[in-house]
């Protein structure tokens, strides 16, 4: 009965300029204006206009879509019919790309973060309003341009049955979804989170965090979207070491001005004293003898450790961890030698933290010509020191 009085009020509209966008599976989507405003139609392929079942799919996915009201939810504004591509969706228009595109743009952790926030305060609330997305994925998020909204579309009503096995959106269903063993529900759409969320290449700061998602295990994921935001975004949860920021640098002037703080210490090395934050980096091309022993640690008050050994040799375009190398050990020394008599309480453990990503931060901008060998060598020796000086406080 819902469904035909919902036919009774579809009614004809026109559109102009007509642009067809990339489309997927059964659907066509139509950038179109109408009354000067710019929207997006959803329509069928033309082999399954006349087709009932998929007709009411898309009723079906309008009648629970309507009423979503949110920042990064996609507006749902009406179901209408066009004589060029029969029963649409009108949505709003987002000036912008797919997820899945964004992430292959290079950006930084930091930006990714956002997304994933914005991303579960838009599960949360239509989780509020009884409303399971079903079909979260990397396709199924669209960031604005101009401002890096993140607003989810294309709800599901869909059997599991009418994707193709071997479809990339397959890998983002929860299990239970796959083999239809429970009506799809909240704990479905956090299962898709989180493969979201290692898609975006966060994997080795937020593990933990994917891994509870996706537990096989119903009973072990989040219990709801506001138990994931709040172990999220718990200040220092997610931090064992530093997190290296991928991507490229999007202001040229910021670019310039790293070029010449470079080339300043290079040139005048031994009298020129940068410092981000509360770190000194001129110890790191001081030419002083450096009291820490390259390959073995000592913290006051505790027993000596070793090194892990790196696995290559410092040789050729090597050569500058030499020097490099125990000056690195010496300013990371001064950073932990402020908590050495101090608890590791979770406020301290957070301080630590923070430090040591200020001084890696630093430390990246002052040699930001390294090539990626030689910089996968300084991030395994500043990870593996890291590890062993955290070992030592606990």
């Amino acid at each position: 009965m819902a469904d035909n009085r919902l036919s009774e009020t579809i009614k004809k509209v026109s559109y102009s300029s007509y642009h067809k966008l990339p489309s997927k599976g059964i659907f066509l989507y139509i950038k179109a204006v109408k009354d000067d405003k710019t929207v997006v139609l959803k329509a069928l392929k033309e082999e399954l206009r006349d087709r009932v079942l998929f007709c009411n799919v898309l009723k079906k996915e309008f009648e629970i879509s309507k009423n979503l009201s949110h920042p990064n939810v996609v507006r749902y504004n009406d179901i209408i019919e066009t004589d060029e591509y029969g029963l649409c969706i009108e949505q709003e228009y987002v000036d912008g790309i797919t997820l899945k595109s964004y992430l292959l743009e290079g950006h930084i952790d930091d930006d990714k973060i956002a997304i994933v926030n914005q991303i579960a305060s838009a599960l949360e609330y239509i989780h509020g309003q009884g409303v399971i997305h079903r079909n979260l994925n990397t396709y199924n998020v669209l960031i604005s341009t101009h401002d890096n909204v993140a607003k989810i579309t294309d709800f599901s009503v869909l059997s599991v049955d009418a994707l193709k096995p071997g479809s990339e959106a397959m890998r983002f269903i929860a299990p239970e979804l796959k083999d239809e063993t429970i009506a799809a529900d909240a704990l479905v759409d956090i299962y898709s989170l989180g493969v979201v969320i290692k898609s975006m290449g966060l994997t080795l700061a937020y593990s933990e965090h994917i891994k509870r998602c996706c537990a096989f295990k119903r009973s072990e994921r989040y219990a709801d979207v506001g138990e994931f935001l709040a172990d999220f975004n718990k200040s220092g949860s997610s931090m064992s070491m530093p997190k290296i920021s991928g991507g490229m640098v999007k202001v040229f002037g910021l670019v310039i001005i790293l070029i010449c703080i470079v080339i300043a210490v290079l040139c005048f090395k031994d009298t020129l004293s940068v410092e981000f934050g509360k770190i000194n980096l001129s110890s790191l091309f001081s030419r002083d003898k450096v009291e820490a022993s390259v390959d073995t640690l000592q913290v006051d008050k505790k027993p000596k450790i070793e090194a892990r050994r790196d696995s290559f040799p410092i040789t050729g375009k090597m050569a500058f961890l030499k020097t490099m190398k125990p000056a690195l050990y010496k300013d990371l020394d001064g950073i932990f030698s402020k908590f050495d008599n101090k608890a590791m309480t979770v406020a301290n453990k957070t301080k630590l933290n923070a430090r040591i990503k200020a001084y890696y931060k630093g430390l990246i901008a002052a040699n930001d010509t390294l090539d990626n060998e030689q910089r996968l060598a300084l991030d395994n020796i500043f990870g593996n020191y890291v590890k062993a000086k955290k070992a030592a406080l606990r």
